[in-house]
């Protein structure tokens, strides 16, 4: 038989060992041996047996001719043991214990073997690895080598739970770990040296694998006797704290399931140890103790006949020993007693018996609670989930939960009323009070409608504005798909074309692109825009078709830039269509749809002909593009029209149906931190800056705030929706950054009393964010995730930037900002 060889040396005797990386996933809890015999000369310093947590004791065998023991050869087999001359093991075992799993089938020759071993065992050591008195000691053993078949993490099951192992590769002992314990003062597992050896005043470490014998189990056939089994012969096995007696080896490059066996090799020689509750050879007796008059005496010897004896139970009076170590007879009596039942009370004794009387009484009064009795422990209240009622009239469903009432969900107190705060007492229930907030009575035609009583009044009529409308061209070009890096945004003429035309040596497709700026519309309804383009007086200018008009969504282009491969997508439905032109014609396009109130809209102009036709753009000295507009008041007497100065009587055009849903800026301001009182509502612009700004004198933090009404979407959904801002024509005007802006909770803000002091939280995650941002350009910030429908919604637009930024406001007579919607099924 191999052992698993001495530990020699300090280190070795204490180190954990693991050439694999491993990673202990689960294990059985270390408990280690329980106690251990005495030293004496007899036992050469070390303990004379050491006992298991199931009370088994495995003592020395240190006969060399007992091939049961295990021994290694003595120096001088004829001279006497001696560890003072030398002449003694190296290393003496009192259990070593291995398996080994064989090789899958079809499996190559040593690949994988995997061996197991644990051990308890005597040695020495001392620096010099030699029989040398004083330095000896013991230890316990866990060690695991496998030759794996591939590599990665490999699952070792076994009797004291299951390790997770890696190996780096295949081969020869990729898997090669040793959990050594050493089982003296202090105990230690895997740590430095102790400074003395033979130290044996304590149990073995509490943190060792080793806590109960792994031994023959009831299969034939039987050990020999005084000995846990034969290690020449494999058997089947007993003993694991686990319930797995047996050893298996899972991973990459092995049979699913793994590899395994269930027969081991065992060497332990059982110990006589009075008062452990195992009949050990020579004793008559062991009734688990070593005291005297129980029957049993202190020597594991049956007391004799007649012998007193403690009686057994409080019912019997003068008992005696029978000399088998039974204690009997005695006198009965009346005495109080305990029938070993928890759920009796008041038990008495009768005939040399104890009776149980009354039952316990469980019943803690506690609904959340099944109420029993468990006769070994007494009363049980196990908590149950049975419905209950909390004390709470604001919540509903409770249910009990760790034996007790918890409330379930909270009462839905909202009426759906606007006009009433909603709130639960919990002694009575939901409770609705009339508030006077702002409220809308559904009727557009009053404004500043309050709650009272519970209601929602409506208040005056709404203010509705008779200063004049502004519509205006502020920037057109075309790009050409055979000059596709070209920019016209300086020519004086808008060309549209097919392909071909009759133009000489213009060949690609041409398309032209306007953006138009509308403002002082504010809540008044668009009746009627129109966009007024004029043929230019020309060769070829005419064509038998004068385009198709589309709106678009990207606003965001500049006519001094955008070429044909830098172009939006035209992704707008056609709003009109006009047939043949003449040159110096005017034509007109409803773009009704299109331009629901203020704010900035673009378009493109196509054709199905491969006939040009050629516009005056507004670099054109005569005949530029022009924008008329007609608004009405909702509430009002009737409309308020304003038309620009237009060329001559337009063309007939082909208009779609009026688009109904409408966005509008119903209120903006800012505020600014080092004028903390001060209200900025009626300036003509409105600032962005997050501190000492460019602008000479403006040295704090300003915030903008907008508001944003929208109405038409209804049931439909909105698939657009974009803030536009124009960048001021004055100084300092422009920015390294647009801002970012954030929808925020709170829209009850008024743009003429608002100051830095009172201004909302801005409590919403950033939407946008812009770049580098000049004078005059138009700036877009999607907001669509923040406009589901229609509602008012309302936005705060800050920046990391010192350089401020400034747009024009409402109040201004530039372009105002506006909102674009666009709307879908």
């Amino acid at each position: 038989m191999t052992h698993a060889g001495r530990i020699l040396g300090i280190a070795s005797v204490l180190l954990h060992l693991a050439v694999a990386s491993a990673a202990q996933a689960q294990s059985c809890p270390h408990q280690g041996l329980a106690s251990f015999g005495p030293i004496s000369a007899a036992t050469f310093g070390y303990p004379a047996y050491y006992v298991d947590q199931n009370g088994q004791g495995l003592g020395q065998c240190l006969d060399p001719a007992n091939p049961l023991c295990g021994l290694p050869p003595l120096p001088d087999p004829a001279a006497p043991l001696d560890i003072a001359t030398g002449n003694f093991f190296d290393e003496n075992l009192y259990t070593f214990v291995t398996a080994d799993v064989p090789m899958p089938p079809n499996g190559q020759p040593g690949v994988p073997i995997g061996l197991v071993v644990y051990s308890v065992l005597g040695t020495f050591g001392g620096p010099a690895a030699a029989v040398v008195p004083g330095d000896q000691v013991t230890f316990s053993r866990i060690r695991f080598r496998v030759d794996t078949p591939a590599a990665g993490d490999y699952t070792i099951t076994h009797p004291f739970g299951v390790h997770v192992l890696h190996a780096a590769g295949p081969g020869r002992r990729s898997i090669n770990f040793t959990d050594d314990c050493l089982l003296s003062v202090p105990p230690t597992c895997g740590a430095a040296s102790p400074t003395g050896f033979n130290a044996f005043t304590t149990p073995l470490a509490p943190f060792s694998f080793v806590s109960t014998w792994l031994q023959w189990d009831a299969t034939p056939p039987a050990p020999p006797a005084g000995f846990i089994g034969d290690p020449a012969v494999l058997h089947t096995i007993t003993g694991s704290p686990c319930g797995t007696n047996f050893f298996r080896v899972e991973g990459p490059g092995l049979p699913p399931g793994g590899v395994e066996t269930n027969l081991w090799s065992v060497l332990g020689k059982k110990a006589s140890i009075c008062g452990n509750g195992f009949l050990d050879p020579g004793e008559q007796c062991d009734d688990g103790n070593t005291l005297d008059g129980d029957c049993c005496s202190s020597t594991c010897r049956f007391e004799p006949p007649g012998a007193p004896c403690a009686s057994p139970t409080p019912c019997l009076t003068a008992t005696a020993c029978d000399g088998a170590g039974v204690c009997g007879g005695g006198t009965p009596t009346l005495a109080a007693c305990n029938d070993g039942n928890a759920c009796t009370t008041a038990d008495t004794c009768a005939g040399g018996v104890c009776v149980g009387g009354p039952a316990l009484n469980c019943n803690d009064g506690n609904v959340c609670t099944d109420d029993a009795c468990n006769p070994a422990t007494g009363c049980v209240n196990t908590p149950n989930t049975a419905p209950c009622t909390d004390g709470n009239a604001c919540t509903t469903a409770d249910t009990c939960a760790g034996g007790v009432c918890v409330g379930g969900p909270a009462s839905n107190c909202n009426d759906a009323n606007v006009c009433t705060d909603d709130s639960c007492d919990p002694a009575t229930g939901c409770v609705n009070t009339p508030n006077t907030a702002a409220c809308t009575d559904g009727n557009a035609c009053t404004t500043a409608d309050t709650c009272a009583g519970g209601v929602c009044v409506g208040g005056p009529p709404p203010f509705c504005p008779t200063n004049t409308p502004l519509a205006a061209v502020t920037a057109d070009t075309y790009v050409q798909s055979d000059l596709p890096t070209t920019n016209f945004g300086t020519k004086t003429q808008l060309a549209v074309d097919n392909g071909v035309a009759a133009n000489p040596g213009t060949t690609g497709v041409q398309r032209t692109f306007l953006r138009v700026n509308v403002s002082g519309v504010g809540p008044r309804q668009v009746t009627g825009a129109h966009l007024r383009l004029q043929v230019a007086k020309v060769t070829n200018a005419q064509s038998v078709s004068g385009g198709r008009l589309h709106p678009l969504t990207d606003c965001g282009w500049n006519e001094l830039t955008m070429t044909w491969n830098t172009q939006p997508p035209i992704d707008g439905a056609v709003l009109a269509t006009t047939g043949a032109v003449a040159q110096g014609q005017v034509v007109d396009f409803d773009v009704t749809s299109a331009i629901p109130g203020d704010g900035v809209y673009c378009f493109a102009l196509d054709t199905l002909s491969t006939d040009s036709a050629l516009y005056n753009s507004r670099e054109a000295t005569v005949g530029k593009p022009q924008v008329a507009v007609t608004a009405v008041c909702p509430c009002g007497p009737g409309p308020t029209t304003t038309t620009t100065t237009a060329p001559p009587a337009p063309t007939t055009t082909t208009t779609l149906p009026v688009a109904a849903a409408v966005g509008t800026v119903v209120a903006d301001t800012y505020v600014q931190s080092d004028l903390p009182t001060t209200n900025f509502g009626t300036k003509p612009q409105i600032f962005v800056d997050n501190g000492v700004a460019s602008n000479p004198g403006t040295t704090g933090v300003q915030h903008t705030f907008l508001r944003v009404s929208v109405s038409g979407v209804g049931p439909s959904h909105v698939t657009g929706a974009h803030l536009k801002l124009q960048v001021a024509s004055v100084t300092n005007s422009g920015s390294v950054t647009g801002g970012s802006i954030h929808a925020i909770t709170n829209c009850s803000w008024n743009e003429l009393t608002m100051t830095w002091n009172t201004q909302p939280a801005i409590d919403g995650p950033a939407l946008a964010t812009l770049g580098a941002v000049a004078a005059g350009q138009i700036e877009d910030f999607d907001v669509t995730p923040a406009i589901p429908g229609d509602g008012v919604y309302c936005f705060a637009i800050d920046t990391v930037s010192t350089d401020s930024v400034i747009y024009n406001s409402r109040e201004g007579s530039l372009a105002h900002p506006a909102v674009l919607l666009t709307v879908g099924p």
